[in-house]
C-alpha cells in the first residue's frame, strides 16, 4: 500500500535514524462531512534522526528515542484528531512527536488509503519535514 521511500535530503544523507512505518490509525480527517463524522484509515511513516552510537554500544533505552512511546501517543491522537486536511492532521502527529522527543530532525508521511474521488483508486499523502540540520 505504501509508497517507497525518498531519498534523504542531502542534510541528513549519511545519519542514523529511527523508521517507523505502516502504522495504520483511524481517524475523522477530510473535507467531507462523511469523512470526518465516520472516520477513516491513514497509514504513516515516520522517521526520527537521532545518533544511535550511544544506545547501540550501551544497550541503554534513555540513549535512544523509544518508537513505541510515539506509536501509543498517535494512536491515541487519532483517536481524538477531527479535522479538514492531510496537511493540518499530518502537523498535528509532527507536534505530537516534538512533544516526545524535542526538536528532533523529523520526517513524516501521512497516507489517505481511500480518498472519496470519483474513479480515483490509489493513494494521496502529504510528506512534511521538521528541524532539518543544517547541509554539511
Amino acid at each position: 500500500m505504501s509508497l517507497p521511500a525518498k531519498p534523504l535530503p542531502p542534510s541528513l544523507s549519511g545519519r542514523e535514524a529511527i523508521h517507523v512505518r505502516g502504522l495504520r490509525l483511524w481517524a475523522h480527517v477530510g473535507v467531507l462531512e462523511q469523512e470526518r463524522e465516520l472516520g477513516q484509515w491513514f497509514e504513516l511513516a515516520f522517521s526520527l534522526f537521532h545518533d544511535l552510537g550511544p544506545a547501540g554500544r550501551s544497550d541503554d533505552l534513555a540513549l535512544s528515542l523509544d518508537y513505541g512511546l510515539a506509536i501509543q501517543a498517535l494512536q491515541e491522537q487519532a483517536r481524538q484528531v477531527r479535522c479538514l486536511t492531510l496537511e493540518h492532521y499530518a502537523e498535528r502527529i509532527m507536534e505530537r512527536i516534538e512533544q516526545l522527543y524535542g526538536l528532533v530532525p523529523q520526517h513524516v508521511i501521512l497516507t489517505k488509503c481511500a480518498a472519496p474521488v470519483s474513479g480515483f483508486s490509489g493513494l494521496v499523502q502529504v510528506e512534511r519535514w521538521r528541524h532539518l540540520p543544517a547541509a554539511d
